[in-house]
């Protein structure tokens, strides 16, 4: 299973870096995404992780820090990025 490892400071310099990656690694197998390394994290790289999770083969969240929790929720995001992932 493919993975990628989401930097501290996940803002739109970030999601457009990952982009590509993030393009290159998604399939028909569920990509696993860490982010235990997330401190903040923006409206782009929300947006570039709720894509990936609704592509055939999903995202897999392995070890969301509590930022990153808190900012999935605060956007009303679990049922796509944390519920879905865990599936």
């Amino acid at each position: 299973m493919p993975t990628i490892t989401l930097p501290s400071k996940c803002d739109r310099a970030a999601a457009s870096a990952l982009f590509p990656e993030l393009c290159d690694a998604l399939g028909v197998h569920q990509l696993t995404v860490e982010a235990d390394r997330v401190e903040r994290i923006g409206q782009a790289m929300l947006q570039l992780l709720v894509s990936a999770a609704r592509t055939e083969g999903g995202i897999a969240l392995n070890n969301p820090s509590e930022p990153f929790i808190s900012a999935v929720r605060l956007a009303g995001l679990e049922s796509v990025l944390i519920e879905e992932a865990a599936r």
